[in-house]
C-alpha cells in the first residue's frame, strides 16, 4: 500500500459525530469540514429498560438520517460497580450503534473518558484541589466530595467548550460530546487506531 492512500486512510472524514450517552438519553456533536455544526440532546423514553432500547434505536436512526456523517466516535462505558449497571449500559449502547448504523454510519470508534477528558484539560482533580474543597466544606461526607469534584470537572468542561466553540452550553452531556469531538478533531489517528 503507497504512501499516500495510508494517509488517505488515517484522515479525518469531512464530517462526524461525536457522542455521549447513557441509558437515558444521546447527547451529539455534528462536526462538518472541522466546525461544530449541530449539537443537542435526545431523551430516550420507556418503562423499562427493554422499551428504552427500542425508543433508542429509533430515535438515534432518525437522528443519523438527519446528519449525513458515516463516522461516529463514542465515549467507550466505564467499569460499573454494579453488574446490573454495566449490562444495561452495554444493551444501550449496542442499541444506539445498530440505530447509528441504520441511520447511515459506516465506522464507529470508541474513546475513553479519560483520554479525551485529560486532552481538554478536565483531567480528574490535583490532591490540591480535592483537598480545597474538602477545606472549603469541612465535615461533609465522602461521597458529597466525590460529587463535588465530579460537579467541578463538569463545569470545566462546559468552560472549555463554549471558549472553543463562543457558545452557552449549560448541560454537561452535551458539552462533553463536544469535548469528545475536541478530541477527535485533534487526534484522529488515535481515534481510528
Amino acid at each position: 500500500m503507497s504512501k499516500k492512500i495510508r494517509a488517505l486512510e488515517h484522515s479525518i472524514p469531512h464530517s462526524f459525530v461525536s457522542v455521549d450517552a447513557s441509558t437515558n438519553s444521546l447527547a451529539f456533536a455534528y462536526f462538518n469540514y472541522g466546525e461544530l455544526s449541530r449539537y443537542g440532546k435526545i431523551k430516550f423514553s420507556g418503562s423499562s429498560i427493554y422499551e428504552k432500547l427500542g425508543d433508542t434505536v429509533h430515535k438515534t436512526m432518525f437522528l443519523f438520517k438527519s446528519l449525513p456523517a458515516t463516522h461516529m466516535i463514542i465515549e467507550k462505558t466505564i467499569f460499573a460497580n454494579s453488574p446490573q449497571v454495566a449490562a444495561n449500559l452495554a444493551l444501550s449502547q449496542g442499541a444506539l450503534i445498530g440505530g447509528a448504523q441504520l441511520g447511515g454510519v459506516q465506522h464507529v470508534y470508541g474513546v475513553a473518558p479519560m483520554s479525551w477528558q485529560s486532552y481538554i484539560g478536565t483531567r480528574l482533580l490535583s490532591a490540591d484541589e480535592k483537598q480545597k474543597i474538602r477545606q472549603s466544606q469541612p465535615g461533609k461526607s465522602n461521597s458529597w466530595y466525590k460529587s463535588q469534584e465530579r460537579e467541578q470537572r463538569k463545569q470545566k468542561t462546559i468552560l472549555t467548550v463554549n471558549n472553543k466553540f463562543n457558545i452557552n452550553l449549560d448541560d454537561n452531556d452535551i458539552a462533553d460530546a463536544c469535548g469528545i469531538g475536541i478530541f477527535a478533531l485533534e487526534n484522529w489517528e488515535r481515534i481510528i487506531s
